[in-house]
């Protein structure tokens, strides 16, 4: 058999010199018997267990309530939507105590959607308030706990139809509907509400057609319009999709459209010196129209795309709360996962997050990334030059997936060599550009391997890790 020098399977096995992050596919919706399917959210994750929601599938097509231990065992779906406990949830669970809180955009008594709860192991599902209209409709956000009260906002109803701001107390009484937006002080929210001290901070989608940033204290009182979006500054910005980020009296956010494709701005929270940080323009390295909020570590966002990038179904970045450092962390492709409409779930070294279409039966996926591919676009990019290479799912059985992207010609052809730790060559293939085809290892024992793609003039594509778990 062929090997390779010992130095470089030495330094492979080190870590040195090859990507420390790697994108894994945790779970594949639409795989098992009345799986969710379609999610237009993000995670919530308490120990090694994340929890979540699906807008579509589980039994009745409504939406589910699923968890997943981080490793991606233990898949549970918890609650199936019937349309009568509501339907169409948005947004994420929140959690408190051995309670999971979240609200559906549909379904309930009123078919306006409800706030609902249920035990972390799927058990005692209560509805604890039905929108019928007057008190707001169809939330597109999660619940933000504060004490033991919930805030949140309705993207419709209310007293001008145009949504509003409430809280209700984590028994399901004492609702309360502390503003009813007018399309002056804003319309249509999508998000979540953000708090700091006693001050709630969120956006609308249509203030003035374009949307704005507001603040309101917890009871009511003191409403702010901080900031308007509008096409006379586009470079700032216009219809936010999301919630607020903030650290240190800023607020960080973005918008699907203004700057070219969306953006990443920035705010004072006394609604002063609004920043456009960084404009997305759909190109390869940037992607375009995010559709979730910035998760923030020290002074880096982490966010995604959800469309654009370099196989136009967005990508993961990063970048610094200065507007510096802008990194394409991973550019998602439909057979592991596109178009993501969420947040990223951030847990010691690892992203946790959510797409809306893509995987086997292409209804989206559950997936994490470590924050160390900081600078190493891609799945298992490693020294990669003119390809990206995409191998899944990973760890496996043997048997994995594998998508190339070259820039040469499509009449390029490289080779994939997969090698065992002591520097044997066991597997040899020609590649096939941008689609994906199947490489067998099962006849090999359990361990790590390494990967090559070599191009046809002999120059190394791209090189990563193979994990086969039996």
């Amino acid at each position: 058999m062929k090997k390779l020098p010992i130095l470089f399977f030495a330094l492979a096995f080190l870590g040195i010199g090859i990507s420390k992050g790697q994108y894994i596919v945790l779970h594949n919706f639409g795989t098992i018997p009345s799986d969710g399917a379609s999610p237009y959210g993000s995670l919530t994750i308490s120990g090694k267990v994340l929890y979540g929601m699906t807008r579509y599938g589980g039994a009745h097509n409504h939406g589910c309530v699923f968890s997943i231990d981080t490793t991606g065992e233990n898949y549970k779906l918890l609650l199936s939507f019937d349309s009568i406990n509501g339907s169409e949830p948005w947004g994420k669970p929140t959690l408190s105590g051995k309670l999971l809180y979240g609200m559906t955009s549909g379904g309930g008594a009123y078919n306006d959607g409800c706030i609902f709860s249920i035990d972390t192991n799927g058990n005692n599902y209560r509805d604890l308030l039905d929108f019928n209209g007057t008190n707001g409709a169809a939330p597109f956000g999660s619940l933000t706990l504060f004490g033991y009260k919930f805030y949140g906002m309705t993207s419709e109803g209310g007293l001008y139809n145009y949504g509003c701001v409430f809280s209700i107390d984590s028994s399901g009484s004492n609702y309360k509907d502390l503003l009813d937006f007018n399309g002056y002080k804003g319309s249509y929210p999508f998000g979540s509400l953000t708090f700091s001290g006693n001050v709630l901070y969120g956006m609308t989608s249509e203030e003035g057609i374009y949307g704005n940033v507001f603040s309101i204290d917890t009871d009511g009182s003191e409403f702010k319009n901080l900031y308007n979006f509008s096409n006379l500054n586009p470079d700032n910005g216009m219809w936010p999709r999301c919630s607020l980020a903030l650290s240190n009296n800023k607020l960080y956010g973005m918008t699907i459209q203004g700057g070219i494709e969306g953006n990443i701005f920035s705010l004072d929270t006394n609604g002063n010196g609004c920043k456009d940080m960084f404009n997305f323009d759909g190109a390869r390295e940037t992607g375009a129209s995010p559709y979730g909020s910035l998760t923030l570590y020290g002074n880096l966002l982490y966010g995604m795309t959800f469309a654009g990038a370099v196989n136009g179904g967005g990508n993961i970045f990063s970048i610094d709360t200065d507007g510096s450092g802008y990194q394409d962390m991973f550019d998602f492709i439909n057979p592991i996962g596109a178009e993501p409409w969420g947040d990223l779930t951030l847990s010691g070294n690892m992203l946790y997050g959510m797409t809306n279409v893509g995987g086997i039966d292409s209804v989206g996926v559950i997936f994490k990334i470590n924050i160390n591919s900081r600078g190493t676009a891609g799945v298992n990019n490693v020294t990669a030059t003119s390809a990206s290479i995409n191998i899944y799912p990973n760890p496996s059985n043997g048997k994995f997936n594998v998508i190339c992207h070259s820039e040469q010609s499509e009449e390029s052809l490289p080779q994939i060599k997969v090698y065992n730790v002591i520097g044997e060559q066991v597997y040899s293939q020609v590649s096939i550009i941008h689609y994906p085809f199947a490489i067998d290892l099962s006849f090999q024992p359990n361990g790590i391997y390494l990967y090559r793609v070599i191009s046809e003039t002999g120059n190394l594509l791209g090189e990563g890790k193979l994990v086969i778990q039996k």
